[in-house]
């Protein structure tokens, strides 16, 4: 049920609801100092409406009630901070550009995909790739109305990236252009495909 009220949330740009919407995006330094960098970023994905999953190989979590339980048992201690992220799947999530600073201090992230995010900016990726675009591996972004060539041109600076899927963003122009760009400046056994708003 609360996820499809902030799914719902989302969904709208009204004054008061977005001020809603960046209260789940907040981050919290005496949070992170206390828990560290990779569980914090996963609350905060999980409070937004997305999942994650850690370099234990186990199943991602969706639940943000039980994360504190399950990562305290995949770590074999009540440490958190010696679990490290893998994985964030925010689809339908309420993240804004605000919360990626939630990637500062994340050290193995490989897999990043914002799909459906409706107030994601482009701010969110440069956010993104200064904190791990050295240690992302694939990135897929799929229908967020805010993001732009601009932001999008940003991630030819992640350095370990092996696919870019990129998918009915509506803001997008010259799509042809953008992908020989991410491209050129990706390394050369990187995927990059993309596909413009479906009409």
């Amino acid at each position: 049920m609360l996820g499809r009220a902030r799914a719902s949330i989302a969904e709208h740009n009204f004054f008061g609801l977005r001020w809603i919407i960046e209260k789940f995006n907040d981050m919290d330094v005496e949070r992170i100092r206390d828990i560290g960098a990779d569980r914090a970023c996963a609350e905060w994905i999980l409070r937004c409406g997305g999942t994650v999953k850690f370099d234990d190989g186990k199943p991602e979590i969706a639940d943000y009630n039980t994360l504190v339980q399950q990562t305290a048992q995949r770590s074999g201690t009540f440490n958190e901070k010696k679990i490290f992220l893998n994985e964030v799947h925010a689809v339908k999530a309420c993240v804004t550009a605000r919360g990626c600073r939630h990637f500062e201090g994340v050290t193995r992230l490989h897999d990043v995909v914002f799909a459906g995010c409706k107030n994601l900016e482009d701010d969110g990726i440069n956010v993104l790739v200064q904190n791990v675009g050295s240690t992302l591996r694939t990135v897929e972004l799929a229908d967020c109305r805010y993001l732009t060539n601009e932001g999008l041109r940003l991630l030819g600076n992640c350095t370990s990236l092996s696919s870019v899927i990129l998918t009915d963003l509506p803001r997008v122009k010259d799509w042809e252009k953008l992908i020989d760009e991410l491209k050129s400046n990706l390394p050369k056994d990187c995927q990059v495909v993309g596909y413009p708003k479906k009409k």
